[in-house]
């Protein structure tokens, strides 16, 4: 029978009709939640991930390492997709509805945590602002600020414009921090325009990552250092070289100027070391001294590491101001932990010197530009740009006082003005009774950053401090005067606070056998479940743990008596020891780990941060290799870094016999 022209159109529309149902049904099968028989992979924590989840690593000995079970299984466990697995409809963080949410097209160019930020800028409630308010610019990146600004520095030298101007101009406002994801001011405004990308003649320096990729980044990028041998080169130039550009200076928007390479180069230089074509490294023995062979091998290393000066030389000294301000020292600075634990380990006073080098570049810093100095000291984790200044000082002092006849006057006379230089910058962070803390006795401001701050960003700012209370009670020693004892006092407050802050966050446990262990939260503000006298939160992962490690190690050597003593670091010890035997990625101790074993990040071991705790318990060093073949083993620990740590785990060891001991192998 013919069909009539309205029987086709129904025919038609029936078909479209069962396809769209059938398209339904299957997106709705991709997207379901996984069933009890998939296969999915844990790590640790309260997350698990099926395969094709952005975040299950695709490495294959990572991978291995995860436990692999049923979606059902893991249910029971209280374990559920993640928010960004296939089909998730578990709640995430910046999805709090469920399920995989994408960045808006606007902000996609920015990043997961960039789009974040942006978006959380436009909860911030509208706020009108004259298009005629002056703005102040920065000379390092395209940002704009109010004339109150916190993070405004050397204001007298800034550029100013009109606030529309600046809109239509596409310059960031009110943005600050290393990535630009921190709003400083200009709270609530709305942009009229579009901000300003970054052009294809944009000057940039292409870096060599280690396994051979290419990445360009805007000099100045806090991902990146400028070193004197570098090429400039625009971002067009480095695409047509196949390097990709940092995310991070995507996210953070156009440069103003670029580093002067010319004046880098003045600036002093380290030695070069060729390995000798006769020499194979070997790995040192925890219990005995290398050769002497392999004593001056280590030695030419350490001396070839470099000044560790952070911030680029820029035409403008005020971008280099800015640069300096968004640097990160709280790790600490890689070169300036070798020189202190080099000359610990060995007493070779050109390592000493060596150290020097950045202590006299931030002393002068400090004198230069002082409101600059003051801004980044004002908490523990940004006052570490002052490290080189108070390790040097207190290694020179300490030498001073012990063996007089090695430390010239001159020597003593710098050290105080590294110290007079931290006195002065830290005045304002530190001194005064105002508005003081009650329960910690020490300005409010700084109590608050206490209990906040995740502790591996402070660690190392407190062992600085603690470093300057000993190296200025050796100065006061030497220079027969109590003219430093109120700066000794409330730094080592500060110290002793800190410290017993951490020790009451963390959990110090004791097990069955008598042994006690340490562990510890990332964040300072942390709420923990507890059960049985054991704390439950996001242990800390392995290797922000070592970093907090570096901290401790300096206010054991400088104040023991303050909180880090042998005890604790004992505890310390026995947690790293525990877990370098399991597949946790954040340690805790035994029954934690038997109750809820954790992987804040994925089971990563050796660290060689932790070797130095061979002091405190034996068999540290061979833990942190466990997991390694004999070959591999021997190959990590007889590169650079594992055997300069190994030798200063044998330091420590001495220096908890003798606590006046300044270096291995001193004779008295």
């Amino acid at each position: 029978m013919k069909q009539t022209s309205f029987e086709k159109t129904i025919l038609r529309m029936s078909a479209a009709l069962v396809l769209v149902l059938l398209a339904g049904a299957f997106l709705t099968t991709i997207h379901a939640e996984a069933s009890d028989d998939t296969i999915v992979y844990w790590g640790g924590g309260k997350r698990c991930h099926v395969k094709g989840c952005k975040r299950l690593t695709k490495d294959p000995a990572l991978l291995a390492k995860m436990t692999k079970m049923t979606y059902g299984g893991a249910k029971k466990k209280g374990i559920l997709l993640c928010s960004r697995c296939p089909g998730s409809s578990t709640p995430g963080k910046a999805n709090p509805a469920g399920g995989k949410k994408k960045v808006g097209k606007d902000y996609g160019k920015y990043g997961r945590k960039g789009a974040k930020a942006r978006k959380a800028w436009l909860k911030i409630p509208e706020k009108k602002y004259d298009s005629n308010t002056k703005v102040y610019c920065d000379a390092l990146w395209m940002r704009v600020h109010e004339e109150n600004c916190p993070m405004l520095v050397l204001k007298q030298k800034k550029k100013v414009i009109t606030l529309g101007q600046a809109d239509k101009e596409g310059w960031r406002i009110g943005e600050s921090g290393q990535s630009g994801r921190q709003r400083c001011c200009f709270k609530g405004y709305r942009r009229n325009y579009p901000e300003k990308d970054i052009s294809g003649d944009a000057m940039g320096i292409v870096q060599k990552l280690k396994n051979g990729k290419l990445k360009w980044h805007l000099a100045g990028c806090h991902r990146f250092t400028v070193k004197r041998d570098q090429t400039p080169m625009t971002l067009k130039e480095a695409k047509q070289a196949r390097a990709y550009m940092c995310p991070h200076c995507v996210e953070r928007g156009p440069s103003l100027t670029t580093a002067d390479l010319e004046t880098l180069k003045m600036r002093p230089t380290a030695p070069v070391f060729t390995p000798p074509e006769d020499w194979t490294p070997v790995p040192f023995s925890p219990h005995e001294l290398p050769s002497k062979k392999e004593m001056n091998m280590l030695i030419k290393e350490t001396l070839a590491q470099g000044s560790g000066i952070q911030e680029a030389v820029y035409k403008d000294p005020v971008a280099t101001m800015e640069e300096f301000m968004g640097r990160r020292f709280f790790f600490p600075v890689g070169q300036w932990l070798a020189f202190y634990l080099g000359y610990r380990a060995t007493g070779d006073k050109r390592i000493l010197e060596s150290l020097r080098v950045s202590a006299r570049h931030y002393r002068d810093l400090c004198g230069k530009y002082p409101s600059v100095a003051r801004q980044k000291a004002k908490n523990p984790e940004h006052m570490t740009f002052m490290y080189s200044m108070a390790v040097s000082a207190r290694l020179t002092l300490q030498l001073a006082r012990k063996h007089p006849d090695q430390v010239s006057q001159k020597e003593i006379a710098e050290a105080e003005g590294f110290l007079k230089a931290m006195v002065a910058t830290l005045k304002p962070v530190c001194e005064g009774n105002d508005n003081l803390d009650p329960k910690m006795g020490i300005p409010k401001k700084l109590a608050d950053d206490f209990r906040s701050r995740a502790f591996n960003r402070a660690a190392n700012g407190i062992g600085t401090y603690a470093m300057a209370s000993a190296a200025l009670k050796d100065l006061q020693a030497i220079r027969n005067t109590t003219e430093y004892q109120p700066q000794i006092d409330l730094y080592q407050k500060c110290v002793q606070q800190w410290v017993k802050n951490w020790k009451s966050v963390g959990c110090l446990y004791t097990e069955a056998d008598g042994k006690k262990y340490f562990y510890y939260p990332y964040g300072a503000s942390e709420k923990p479940k507890i059960q049985d006298g054991l704390k439950f939160y996001g242990a800390d992962d392995q290797g922000h743990f070592g970093h907090c490690m570096q901290g401790a190690m300096l206010m054991y050597d400088a104040t023991p008596e303050l909180g880090v003593d042998d005890d604790f670091m004992t505890a310390i010890a026995n947690a790293i020891y525990h877990n370098s035997y399991t597949k946790n990625g954040s340690i805790q101790c035994p029954s934690a780990d038997r109750i809820r074993p954790l992987s804040r990040h994925p089971f990563a071991l050796p660290i060689d941060r932790f070797y130095m705790f061979e002091a405190f318990r034996d068999g540290i060093i061979d833990g942190q290799c466990s997991k390694l073949s004999k070959r591999k083993k021997a190959e990590k620990n007889s590169g650079y870094s594992a055997r300069l740590k190994t030798l200063h785990a044998q330091y420590l060891k001495a220096l908890r016999k003798d606590r006046t001991l300044v270096y291995l192998g001193e004779t008295k």
